[in-house]
């Protein structure tokens, strides 16, 4: 199982997060095997494919109905590349009122910006919800631990070319005996893409909401810029090995 996720202290307005992203979803318990998905998110070395120095950005889209609606942009720069193949990195997560302080990490194997879509989305649930962080935190935890949660091959479209990437898909809180506390969030949907042909290798990630329509709507969304989300084919999954 992963460790425990960022905690967010709310007494201090000019820091949303006050322990190291560095460590956050990083530590595996002894007991329990790292399951396939924790280890494509979160265990890899995602800033393999990069060789020099360089500033990565994401465009960031809340598509919720306005006022909260709005687009703004994520960074992240690699400044140096390790022996062991981490990376030094540091990342500005949104702008203004709407940033996400992320300090600085010497050694990052997974990007950072995942962390930080991750932790605003928490932050989100909590005050749209009422709900306690911790709780999300956890759900998510739990279902990216699941050993049967598939990875699925999917091809996706970088800088006008088409690529090669693993999709992984959660609903934390459809089987919680929760879930009809947070309304349309119930079968809230996280979709995280990988790719090593795309710097950093993180392509995207999006939450859905269903609701009372027909099909899934995008809630908030972050994507690599010349990515383009259209043209995501899926081709085939893989299923972890129990």
């Amino acid at each position: 199982m992963l460790s425990r996720l960022i905690r967010h202290d709310a007494g201090r307005s000019a820091k949303l997060l006050v322990a190291a992203v560095a460590i956050a979803f990083s530590a595996v318990a002894v007991a329990q095997e790292i399951s396939a998905p924790e280890k494509l998110l979160f265990q890899s070395n995602h800033f393999d494919n990069i060789k020099q120095p360089t500033k990565l950005n994401y465009v960031y889209r809340q598509e919720a109905a306005a006022p909260d609606a709005f687009s703004d942009e994520v960074m992240v720069e690699v400044i140096k590349r390790n022996d062991d193949g981490t990376a030094s990195v540091a990342a500005q997560f949104l702008t203004g009122a709407h940033a996400l302080p992320i300090p600085p990490i010497d050694h990052a194997q997974g990007n950072p910006a995942i962390l930080g879509f991750l932790e605003r989305d928490i932050l989100e649930m909590k005050r749209l919800t009422g709900g306690a962080t911790g709780y999300f935190r956890k759900r998510i935890r739990l279902a990216l631990a699941s050993p049967t949660l598939p990875v699925r091959k999917v091809e996706v479209v970088y800088n006008g070319a088409k690529v090669a990437a693993q999709e992984v898909t959660i609903h934390p809180y459809s089987d919680d005996p929760l879930k009809d506390r947070f309304g349309k969030f119930a079968d809230k949907g996280y979709v995280f893409i990988i790719s090593t042909a795309v710097p950093g290798s993180l392509y995207r990630v999006y939450t859905t909401v269903k609701g009372d329509q027909p099909t899934p709507a995008v809630d908030a969304s972050m994507t690599i810029a010349r990515g383009d989300p259209a043209e995501t084919k899926k081709t085939g999954s893989v299923m972890p090995k129990s």
